[in-house]
């Protein structure tokens, strides 16, 4: 049945592409009124969605074949139609038709998007969008329409700047935003989650304690955990007072209420925001009296002192960034005693050594001694190409552990956002997070919903037996459709089928070699006759699937 559908739904796009794709296909009126303009925008609308096709079938991509072509249908019945109002001098139903094509085709672009089938889709819900839900009433309403975008996690702002979303009580002082809730806000969002099948991570900041250009309420309460430049000031170039990671007072200060959460809330996870330094290249931290003493007290050396570029300012970045480190494990080790299936997570500077160089922040060792579960690399740009390759691609090859890069929603526009997201996934299809709720609008939801999100996604860290399950159908369903391209012949199938089993039996069989082959090993093992651009696409498919099994 699935071959069927593709094979109509690739005759169909021939057919009415072929119907705009030559030169003769663009209208050419006996007189020309103001109102030509409009069926002139609209063929610029066929000509990128015509490219878009071309592409999807070149690719062979796993788009809804039905709907497309169903779509595609009405677009040629509504040209047709504004082109006999403008032969007829109807000029406001030529604008009508316009217009008409003019949506189906933009929401058309977004189908032709292929969905992944196990990824995080997730995005931030800062504390000013969360206290503007007012209740239960807000927060239900909210969540469904990201259920229907098919989101799956979200990371509610939880504890920040000395506040918290959740009831005032021994440990924890709530942000008066929330004030006006007749329920705790954390724990109406938990429960609404749960109904809708979103995981919930509570984002907590731990050495960032005001953005404000002064000490906010730890500080101001407790001045001496301030963390310090060279010149004794606290405030960081981006108006932001840090707490001194290696203050003990500090470190149990915000571990008991990390502690409290998890204790107290039924959490899939905590995600660390601000753990590590201000960054280093516009003015170096560390100089407060608990960093400089303790530094005295292991080296013998005063950081004062140090001259830049010298083996001991090598030594004294190094004990910085072990101070980080060591609140990280410490507050793993700590809240999964609590409850070990916690996943913890961190946000962090992207590219594993430039947040070294840039933040005193060793996130690559925090995944593989295990301290994260896994970390979101705050790709915020609005550079396509270079800086998310370099960001994502280089550390996704050495890294094991899932990276989900975080997408700076703020900085870009609706298409901006949907294209990130898109380029994204050719080199780390796991997933993303979108920051933040604030900067979503109804547009984002529905434009993700009718195309990068058109399908569900199962959490890659979720049910191993499904995500397994539904990378096996995904990759069969792409061999179905070069298989009726006639891009791969039946012997070659049936062996790269045979391997695909092989890859997602759930049983690690050790005396079969070829289990732990790549798609690329397997075919020159086996000498596939499959040409290049085939070749790369199932390449990307069974690395796609390779990342997830590492999960495991």
């Amino acid at each position: 049945m699935k071959k069927n559908k593709f094979s109509i739904m690739l005759l169909l796009i021939i057919i009415i592409l072929a119907a705009f794709s030559s030169a003769e296909a663009y209208y050419k009126p006996e007189e020309y009124r103001k109102s030509l303009l409009a069926i002139r925008d609209v063929e610029r609308i066929l000509d990128k969605l015509e490219a878009d096709l071309n592409q999807a079938q070149n690719t062979f991509r796993i788009i809804p074949g039905d709907k497309i072509t169903s779509e595609l249908a009405v677009i040629d019945n509504s040209y047709q139609k504004m082109i006999n109002s403008y032969q007829n001098q109807n000029d406001s139903d030529v604008e009508l038709e316009a217009q008409k094509i003019s949506a189906r085709g933009k929401k058309l672009r977004l189908e032709i998007i292929e969905s992944k089938p196990v990824q995080l889709r997730a995005f931030w819900l800062d504390s000013g969008t969360f206290a503007e839900l007012k209740g239960r009433a807000g927060v239900e309403a909210f969540l469904d329409q990201a259920a229907e975008a098919n989101f799956n996690a979200i990371f509610p702002e939880t504890f920040y700047k000395g506040m918290t979303v959740v009831p005032t009580s021994e440990l924890m002082v709530q942000d008066p935003g929330f004030k006006s809730w007749q329920e705790d806000p954390l724990q109406v969002l938990i429960e609404a989650a749960e109904k809708r099948g979103i995981e919930v991570h509570a984002w907590v900041w731990v050495f960032n304690e005001n953005t404000a250009g002064k000490p906010g309420r730890i500080l101001r309460e407790n001045p001496d955990w301030a963390n310090k430049n060279r010149a004794g000031e606290i405030v960081s170039y981006h108006n932001s007072s840090w707490l001194s990671p290696a203050n003990s007072e500090v470190k149990k200060y915000l571990q008991q209420r990390y502690q409290y959460l998890v204790k107290n809330y039924d959490l899939d996870g905590i995600n660390l925001d601000y753990i590590r330094f201000p960054e280093e290249y516009r003015g170096s931290f560390g100089y407060d009296n608990s960093t400089v003493e303790a530094f005295k007290d292991k080296h013998n050396l005063d950081p004062f002192k140090i001259e830049s570029g010298s083996r001991d300012a090598a030594l004294w970045n190094q004990f910085r960034e072990n101070l980080i480190t060591e609140m990280v494990r410490e507050s793993s080790e700590i809240l999964r005693q609590l409850d070990p299936e916690l996943l913890i997570s961190a946000d962090v500077i992207p590219g594993r050594e430039e947040a070294r160089f840039r933040a005193l922040q060793n996130w690559s060792l925090w995944l593989e001694e295990g301290y994260l579960d896994f970390v979101l690399p705050m790709t915020y740009t609005e550079n396509l190409f270079s800086e998310l390759s370099s960001w994502i691609k280089e550390d996704r090859e050495i890294i094991k552990k899932p990276l989900y890069a975080g997408i700076s929603v703020f900085k870009l526009s609706s298409a901006q956002v949907v294209e990130q997201m898109r380029e994204i996934n050719k080199i780390n299809p796991n997933g993303f997070s979108l920051f933040a709720a604030a900067h979503l609008k109804k547009e984002d939801f529905e434009s993700l919903a009718a195309g990068i999100f058109s399908k569900k996604a199962v959490l890659p860290h979720q049910n191993r037996k499904e995500s397994l399950a539904e990378m096996q159908d995904f990759i069969l369903q792409r061999l179905n459709i070069i298989k009726e391209a006639g891009k791969i012949n039946n012997d070659d199938l049936i062996k790269i089928r045979r391997f695909l089993n092989q890859k997602v039996s759930l049983e690690t069989d050790t005396s079969n070699a070829e289990q732990g082959l790549t798609l690329s090993q397997f075919s020159a093992a086996n000498n596939l006759n499959i040409s290049a651009d085939v070749m790369e696409i199932l390449v990307s498919d069974f690395n796609y699937l390779d990342n997830i099994i590492k999960l495991y």
